[in-house]
């Protein structure tokens, strides 16, 4: 996603951003690394409920029937089996279900492409980006002046409906407040590295709940449809997909995070 606007000096300094590319989403990659990490995962889920099977001979049928697997209760499964990053995605997952599941603008205008977008969203699986990109390129434009395109921060296939998969790049907005910046070539000037910069998704500060719960939705919105296809490159698309996402969510996004952040005090 990006925003672009001309920043003072001192904005800069305080690790703002000026001009500025945030990106949620790029083309998924189906090849084999991605394939070997959902094995890898699909055995560790099964070593959890093989786990909870074999607890069922110690206690009583009725405390196996709150913990045996069922189709709700897959997706929790597969994000407990990943590190504290699942955590992460659990806690996100949770309060956008809860949203969608609840009446409001935002569920309204998801349903004009699907018309039950909270169990769509359920089915969903997560993968984690061990090596997606880490830094913040920086270059200048005329007549634009600073430009700075972020790490994407997921990515899904377009239109692909129930049980599909969203990546999350371990170094995006979802996990990363700030990465660092590398300049890019621009009039001769050689491409270095330069301080960090704070990441956003749209408004929201990265790995906040704002930011978390926009992205899970930008990426809910490809899979059934409801916003086009974009990718990570300086088009300003993924910019726009969110844009409208925020358009029709930003109440229900602020309200699902800050309800959450009180539940937790």
């Amino acid at each position: 996603m990006e925003q672009l606007f001309k920043p003072s000096r001192s904005e800069v300094d305080r690790n703002h951003p000026s001009t500025k590319e945030e990106y949620v989403r790029a083309p998924r990659n189906r090849g084999l690394r991605a394939r070997t990490r959902r094995m890898f995962l699909a055995r560790r889920l099964q070593a959890i409920v093989a786990a909870v099977t074999l607890s069922s001979t110690l206690v009583p049928q009725a405390a196996y029937s709150r913990t045996s697997a069922t189709g709700d209760d897959r997706i929790p499964l597969e994000l407990a089996a990943m590190d504290k990053r699942g955590g992460v995605i659990a806690r996100a997952r949770e309060q956008t279900l809860a949203m969608l599941q609840s009446e409001n603008a935002c569920t309204a205008w998801f349903r004009e492409a699907d018309s039950d977008p909270a169990e769509v969203f359920r089915s969903l699986h997560y993968e984690i980006e061990e090596d997606g990109p880490a830094y913040v390129f920086h270059t200048k434009a005329d007549g634009v002046g600073d430009v700075f395109k972020h790490p994407w921060a997921a990515r899904s296939t377009e239109s692909e409906g129930r049980n599909a998969t969203v990546e999350l790049n371990t170094n995006g907005a979802f996990f990363r407040s700030a990465s660092p910046i590398r300049e890019q070539e621009w009039r001769g000037i050689a491409p270095r590295l330069g301080g960090y910069h704070t990441l956003l998704v749209g408004p929201f500060s990265g790995n906040t709940a704002k930011a978390q719960i926009t992205t899970l939705l930008h990426e809910l919105g490809h899979i059934i449809g409801r916003i086009p296809e974009d990718d990570d490159s300086w088009d300003g698309r993924s910019s726009r997909n969110t844009a409208q996402v925020l358009r029709h969510c930003k109440h229900e996004i602020r309200t699902a995070a800050e309800t959450s952040s009180r539940s937790s005090d």
